[in-house]
């Protein structure tokens, strides 16, 4: 369920970027400064690149636990390896690794979103901003609480005693 939500979240921005993008102006805010002031401009079509890294940094996002079964080597969750944990070990922590893996891509994804919005928003205004800087402290603060909890729920998964 929790990876269809991401699912949803990009087709929703290819929709927002589909029907907006003949409606703007030829020269669109691209980037901005620290107060949200549009200082880069360029083509409507650049929306197109933000489009591709919200979807490659959600496949990233959920591509992880695939890569902890088949390569726990690689996968790390904190200061410790996946590989450093027994077999039952791991299969505990698996199931909370896809969880954590698809919040964080639901949060990337509503990051994204909101900044396709903002963006398509400042394009159509006199003096193009940005809302203040809550999407960017929305995603640090989430991400931030979201990889907390679940290294701690890991730690202690890791700790209980597995079936005998």
């Amino acid at each position: 369920m929790l990876r269809l939500i991401s699912l949803v979240l990009m087709f929703y921005s290819y929709f927002l970027i589909r029907t907006r993008l003949s409606n703007l102006p030829p020269c669109i805010p691209t980037h901005f400064d620290a107060a949200g002031n549009a200082n880069g401009w360029g083509s409507p079509n650049t929306l197109w690149f933000l489009l591709i890294a919200q979807v490659v940094t959600g496949v990233v996002f959920l591509f992880v636990p695939y890569m902890g079964r088949r390569f726990p080597g690689i996968v790390n969750l904190g200061t410790r390896r996946l590989s450093d944990y027994t077999p039952a070990q791991q299969a505990r922590i698996l199931p909370l690794l896809h969880d954590m893996m698809a919040y964080m891509s639901i949060l990337m994804n509503l990051f994204f979103v909101f900044m396709l919005q903002g963006v398509i928003h400042a394009a159509t205004q006199s003096h193009p901003q940005l809302p203040a800087a809550w999407p960017l402290g929305l995603l640090l603060g989430s991400s931030l609480f979201i990889t907390l909890y679940y290294l701690r729920r890991i730690t202690r998964t890791a700790k209980e005693e597995g079936p005998a």
